[in-house]
């Protein structure tokens, strides 16, 4: 239900929503944003609704003087589609819960309040919900500590790595409790000396949540390198985009736009503080030519200053197309450098090669494992697991480190590599550790990704999706993320919602695993496609997992290729000796839709393999 100022929501309401939002992760470390919501808020509740146009808002919150111009100066609507934006993201994520929701209508900057009956379905309530279930099945295994919680802070639970102790970490192997008595020392400093610039640049990185090893990102200001003055707006525009578009990545730490803007280059920002960590640059330039906008962009590591990425992005420039080039433009940025085996996950790793898993600092680890999860093979899922349960133990309050040994502890049981006496039950063993990554880290989408995982393979597709579908509200840019929440719907028989992410991930990306194909090449399948089905198959290539061979064992079977059919069931034998006789449970235990296993088990007999006659689908015949 929407409200104006004259319908009987409580003023105090509105304010305790508005408090809610400015305190939020999305706004809280943004003073521009914060005060451009406080304006308009305020002037509405006030009855001054017809007073909040661009000119007036330019005027009293970004103090522009009285020549302001609306047209030549498109400051407000830029930042008012990026409030909007926080807006929509905060209660999708933080603020769903909340059921005050302030609202920026496109087209105005007049907010409007909804009251929601029902607060809206959300992972939070799909979890509390599974948290009553799951402690009713196994209350002594998964207390209700190791749940979700909003705040980030470190989760209590009954797992605890090989060669752990349950005993109070040391202060120096706590790194949030150091960092925030770091913090504090810091500021007390600050105030004997008198000054405040240490104080900004730390605002501009105090949400590092992650151990000191993450890489760090210096995103120097775009230059203006056409003649033309008015394009400076542009270039700082462009700068600003880049690094929103970069820090929805939790890879990598990104400092803040104010530390770009006040600094300028990484050479004065070590001289203002000389302690500073920067190990990656990004610099660039915008040159306008006949209707066209060329944006440069270059990496460079710091400690020499070597080139590890450049790029051109030409696009047709008007005023009307502007924001959105600017946006398009970060977004390819952003994907190529640090997005999952990325420019700088590929520079990163390269300083591992050669190194054994026990001089690997946590974050190399977790690198380790992105790389895994392109190939996987059994001896490395071995030496990456050991590398997680060492980098747990040292650094507990590391989130995505948890959030990765849940993803190699399903492997044990979803592709059976390395199966460990100490988990009985691996999934159940990833599904507890990956809710202690998520309070740990609400704000991240890999734990997110981990519990996705954890929660398939125990039978639990909706809350699956549920996790993928938050994971890709915290970063809608990750192509593993729109990878897997394709996966989950494509097995469970919603192609339309499926396959286009599938293909969105390999498109934003052209690193993405393979593997993935093998699901646009079942969708092929199930609608007779086979050469299209052929085609997909072929570039999974990854001959160590059997549901490698499955699928050319099925196609070939519908095709009457019986060389390679006979070639593919003998792989098929070779890696899992009775797959034919536990096909119809390995399925079912990947919640693969019932009308999807019937064609699945159709081509394989026509390929030869010897199925279980007794093992019939469940609802096969409904």
């Amino acid at each position: 239900m929407i409200h104006d100022t004259n319908d009987a929501i409580p003023h105090q309401l509105i304010h305790d929503a508005l408090e809610r939002v400015i305190s939020s992760r999305e706004i809280v470390n943004s003073d521009r944003k914060k005060r451009f919501l406080q304006f308009i808020v305020k002037e509405t509740l006030a009855g001054n609704a017809d007073r909040i146009k661009a000119y007036t808002i330019a005027i009293d919150v970004f103090n522009r003087d009285s020549s302001f111009d609306p047209i030549s100066d498109p400051v407000v609507r830029i930042e008012a589609g990026r409030l909007r934006r926080c807006l929509e993201h905060y209660y999708l994520a933080e603020g769903a819960a909340d059921r005050l929701q302030i609202i920026i209508p496109k087209g105005s900057y007049v907010p409007q309040f909804v009251m929601r009956e029902v607060a809206a379905p959300t992972l939070l309530r799909a979890l509390d919900d599974d948290k009553q279930s799951t402690s009713e099945r196994l209350p002594e295994i998964v207390p209700a500590e190791a749940e979700f919680s909003q705040a980030p802070v470190a989760a209590t639970s009954s797992y605890q790595p090989p060669g752990t102790a349950p005993s109070r970490v040391p202060l120096l192997k706590r790194p949030r409790l150091l960092a925030g008595l770091c913090s504090l020392l810091a500021i007390l400093t600050i105030a004997l000396a008198g000054t405040t610039l240490f104080q900004r640049y730390q605002v501009s990185v105090s949400s590092r949540a992650v151990p000191s090893q993450v890489p760090t990102l210096m995103v120097l200001p775009f230059e203006n390198d056409s003649s033309d003055p008015a394009q400076n707006m542009f270039a700082k525009g462009v700068t600003e985009e880049v690094i929103g578009a970069l820090i929805l990545f939790k890879n990598i730490l990104v400092l803040g736009a104010d530390t770009s803007f006040q600094f300028r280059t990484e050479t004065a920002l070590r001289d203002a503080v000389p302690n500073v960590p920067i190990d990656y640059v990004l610099k660039g330039s915008i040159d306008r030519t006949e209707g066209q906008i060329q944006v440069n962009a270059a990496l460079l590591r710091a400690a020499d200053h070597q080139y590890l990425w450049s790029g051109s992005f030409r696009k047709d420039f008007t005023s009307k197309s502007m924001l959105d080039l600017r946006r398009d433009i970060a977004t390819q940025v952003a994907l190529i450098l640090v997005q999952p085996h990325g420019v700088i996950d590929k520079a990163e790793l390269q300083n591992t090669v050669g190194r054994p898993s026990e001089s690997l600092t946590s974050y190399e680890c977790v690198l380790r494992t992105r790389e895994y999860w392109r190939q996987p093979n059994a001896e490395m899922h071995k030496q990456v697991r050991t590398c997680l349960e060492r980098a747990v133990r040292i650094d507990p309050d590391y989130a995505d480190a948890w959030a990765a040994l849940a993803f190699i502890y399903t492997d044990e049981a979803r592709i059976d590599f390395n199966p460990s006496a100490e988990r009985p039950d691996p999934t159940l063993t990833a599904l507890e550790i990956a809710r202690r990554a998520v309070a740990l880290a609400p704000d991240s989408p890999l734990p997110l990704q981990a519990l996705g995982i954890a929660h398939w393979l125990r039978r639990e597709p909706a809350l699956s999706i549920a996790a993928y579908e938050q994971a890709r509200v915290l970063n809608p840019h990750d192509s593993d993320i729109l990878a897997d929440l394709g996966r989950a719907y494509s097995l469970t028989g919603d192609w339309e919602k499926g396959i286009p992410l599938i293909r969105e991930a390999f498109d934003r990306n052209p690193a993405q695993p393979t593997w993935y194909r093998l699901f646009i090449a079942l969708y092929h399948y199930v609608n007779g496609q086979y050469a299209e089905a052929l085609a997909q198959a072929q570039k999974i290539g990854t001959p160590n997992l059997v549901y490698t061979h499955v699928v050319l064992a099925m196609i070939y079977g519908q095709t009457g290729d019986r060389d390679n059919a006979d070639y593919e069931v003998d792989e098929i034998l070779r890696l899992y000796p009775n797959f034919g006789d536990k096909a119809v449970f390995e399925f079912e235990r990947r919640n693969i839709d019932p009308a999807i296993i019937s064609r699945m088990l159709d081509g394989l007999r026509k390929a030869g393999l010897d199925m279980d006659p007794d093992r019939e689908v469940a609802n096969e015949k409904d």
